[in-house]
């Protein structure tokens, strides 16, 4: 018990050297400040730790973090890096669990930026399966396939009849999407396995995916139908 000491603010027992309380993430201060700074605040009612203390961030093991700002807990999404509160047991935009804050982080698979490009030159997501980042590649190989197939569709469908017509802003959205897709997967590749920060984070991925499927829906209801039924 003499190495240890409970924590004002909730009163778990903590090391006598520790900088945060195990069970609520208070900061702590250390012991052994001296009995000049324990007569200055004898007598004096202490703010809690958690009130007065900016905002921090502990970081998880496999990437996200845990955030305490003024008193109070947060977690950031390892995946799409979204905000949930503490009490959520999973994310509440991709539904990743919690748990996966502190799973052990695997050790990336050791690949040459130009290898990891020329993958994802072959199909988008490849170069990032090939560096270890399956949801990544999972969502850019089923995302880049959707809108490439879109786009073959749409030119199979007007094949032989004169000209796009009427789906011609489908073909630009479809080929536009998978143009950038294609470009940012492998530039991502590269950046990844280089070691630098990918240009299209999960996050961002998921918001581009959301707005490709909204567009071709507003687009195909309100302009390519009413055309072709002309």
């Amino acid at each position: 018990m003499m190495g240890e000491r409970r924590c004002p603010t909730c009163g778990a027992l903590a090391s006598a050297d520790a900088e945060w309380c195990g069970q609520c993430f208070a900061p702590l201060d250390r012991v052994g400040a001296g009995p000049e700074a324990e007569a200055e605040h004898e007598g004096t009612a202490r703010p809690s730790p958690v009130a007065t203390a900016g905002p921090k961030a502990i970081p998880g093991t496999a990437g996200g973090s845990i955030e305490v700002e003024g008193g109070t807990l947060a977690w950031t999404c390892p995946a799409c890096e979204t905000r949930n509160p503490i009490e959520a047991n999973e994310c509440s935009v991709c539904g990743t669990p919690f748990g996966r804050l502190l799973a052990e982080p695997q050790a990336a698979p050791e690949i040459e930026p130009q290898t990891a490009a020329v993958w994802s030159m072959l199909w988008p997501g490849l170069g990032h399966w090939k560096l270890g980042r399956r949801t990544d590649a999972v969502a850019r190989i089923v995302i880049f396939g959707w809108a490439f197939g879109a786009l073959l569709v749409v030119l199979v469908s007007r094949f032989g009849k004169g000209g796009l017509g009427p789906t011609f802003p489908l073909f630009v959205l479809f080929l536009g999407a998978s143009l950038m897709i294609y470009i940012v997967s492998a530039l991502d590749a590269y950046r990844l396995a280089a070691g630098d920060t990918p240009v299209m984070s999960s996050r961002a991925l998921l918001w581009t995916s959301a707005g490709l499927v909204f567009l071709s829906v507003l687009i195909a209801t309100f302009v390519t139908l009413p055309a072709a039924r002309r």
